[in-house]
C-alpha cells in the first residue's frame, strides 16, 4: 500500500506465480515453498515493523522486497542484515542501494539508477532538451535518480536549471514548479500520488511543453487520472528486460493465472527474485539463512549449466544440483550475475513513449547497459 499501491498487487503475483511453479516442480529441498505476504505501506517504519514480524514469528528464510529504496534500505540496514536473513529486492533502483550496511545479505533483481540516469541523459538529448528540470521526491530513490541522471545530462553538454525535491503528502506543488520556469522539459521522478498533483498543475496551469517520466511515473492508473491525451507524444525511461528465451513464457503463464499483464516495471524482477532463493536453497541443502546467501552468486553467476525459470528448470536445476553440477540461473529479466554488492552486473533500461490515442506505453528501444563500464548498447533488435 502506499506511494506504490498500484505495482503492489501485480509485483505479489509474479512472486506467487515462481512460488506455485516452483513447489509444481517437488519444491526445495522436498518441501513446498510457504508464502507469507507483508506490506510496507511504502514507508520505512512501517515496513521495518512488519520485516521484523516476518523474521521474528513468522520466521521466513527470505524476503522478497521492498520496492522503495528508502524501504528497502532501512530495512535491510535494521531487520534482514542484522538478523542473517536473504533480502532481494526487485525495484530498489536508488545508487545508494549498493552501499547499505547490509552484512551482504541485500541484493537486487533490477539495475541501478546510475543506469537508468546515463539512458534518461541519452533520452533528453536524442529528444532535443537543452535544459532539463527535475522534479523528484525527496527519498533515496528520487534523489538518486536526479543526481545520476544531471551528472550523465552535464556530460552531454545538457543542463539542469533546477532540481526539485519535493514530499509525498502536499496539497499543492507550485512552488517546486515554479523553479523549473524556463525549462524545455520537466522530468518526473516520483510516484503516482505526488506527482499526479503536480502533474495536474502543471497541465492545468499550461506552464511546460515537454514531460519526461521514468519507472516511478510510469503508471497506467496515474495516467487514467489525469487522463492520457494531456501526455500524447511524452517520453520516458524505465528498468526493461534483456532479450531472453524465458520472456514470452513467463508472460503467457502470468496471463493465464491472472489476467493480462500490466504495463509496470518489476513484476518479472520480483518473479526472478523467488526463484533466486529457492535456488540457493536448494543447493545449500539447508533453510540455514547464512547458508542461502552464500550459495546466492553461485547459482546465478557464470559457469554453470543454464537454468530457466519455470517448473521445468526448476525440476533440472534439482537434478543438477544432486548430481553435483553447478548451475547458472539466468531469469525472464537476463543473466543476473550479481557483483559483490549483490548487484546485477548487467540490465537493460527503455526507452518509451505515451500513446495517448490506445492509452498505453510503447517501448521504443531497449539498451544493455554493463555497469562496470557505465555503457549502453542499443540491443531493440535483439
Amino acid at each position: 500500500t502506499g506511494a506504490l499501491s498500484d505495482f503492489g498487487e501485480p509485483i505479489f503475483n509474479g512472486v506467487e506465480l515462481a512460488v506455485d511453479e516452483i513447489n509444481a516442480a517437488g519444491g526445495v529441498n522436498g518441501q513446498d515453498v510457504e508464502l507469507v505476504r507483508g506490506d510496507t505501506g511504502t514507508n520505512p517504519d512501517q515496513a521495518a515493523t512488519d520485516a521484523q514480524r516476518l523474521v521474528d514469528i513468522e520466521g521466513v528464510q527470505g524476503i522478497v522486497g521492498a520496492l522503495s529504496s528508502g524501504v528497502t534500505i532501512r530495512v535491510a540496514e535494521q531487520v534482514t542484515g542484522p538478523a542473517g536473513v536473504v533480502q532481494i529486492s526487485p525495484a530498489s533502483t536508488s545508487p545508494a542501494v549498493t552501499d547499505a550496511n547490509d552484512s551482504d545479505f541485500l541484493f537486487r533483481t533490477t539495475i541501478s539508477d546510475a543506469a537508468q540516469g546515463l539512458v534518461l541523459a541519452n533520452l533528453a538529448d536524442d529528444a532535443g532538451y537543452g535544459t532539463v528540470c527535475n522534479v523528484f521526491v525527496n527519498n533515496a530513490y528520487g534523489e538518486g535518480l536526479s543526481d545520476a541522471f544531471t551528472a550523465a545530462f552535464e556530460d552531454l553538454d545538457g543542463s539542469v536549471n533546477a532540481a526539485v525535491p519535493h514530499e509525498e503528502a502536499q496539497v499543492t506543488y507550485a512552488a517546486e514548479l515554479a523553479e523549473c520556469e524556463g525549462a524545455d522539459a520537466v522530468a518526473a521522478m516520483a510516484y503516482r500520488e505526488s506527482a499526479g498533483i503536480f502533474l495536474r498543475e502543471a497541465v492545468e496551469g499550461e506552464l511546460f511543453a515537454n514531460y519526461i517520466f521514468v519507472d516511478g511515473t510510469k503508471s497506467t492508473d496515474m495516467f487514467d487520472d489525469l487522463g492520457w491525451a494531456a501526455f500524447d507524444g511524452a517520453l520516458g525511461t524505465a528498468p526493461a528486460a534483456l532479450p531472453t528465451d524465458a520472456e514470452a513464457g513467463f508472460e503467457a503463464r502470468y496471463e493465464a493465472a491472472y489476467g493480462e499483464l500490466p504495463q509496470l516495471p518489476f513484476i518479472k524482477e520480483a518473479y526472478d527474485a523467488v526463484y533466486v532463493i529457492a535456488l540457493a536453497a536448494e543447493a545449500a541443502g539447508s533453510t540455514d539463512r547464512t547458508a542461502i546467501r552464500d550459495e546466492i552468486r553461485n547459482v546465478s553467476n557464470d559457469p554453470g549449466t543454464v537454468i530457466d525459470p519455470g517448473t521445468e528448470g526448476f525440476a533440472a536445476a534439482i537434478t543438477a544440483l544432486a548430481a553435483g553440477d553447478a548451475i547458472n540461473f539466468e531469469g525472464v529479466v537476463g543473466p543476473l550475475e550479481f557483483d559483490s554488492a549483490g548487484d546485477p552486473a548487467v540490465g537493460a533500461v527503455e526507452w518509451f513513449h505515451v500513446d495517448g490515442a490506445n492509452e498505453v506505453f510503447v517501448q521504443d528501444k531497449v539498451w544493455k547497459v554493463d555497469m562496470a563500464t557505465l555503457t549502453v548498447e542499443d540491443i531493440t533488435a535483439q
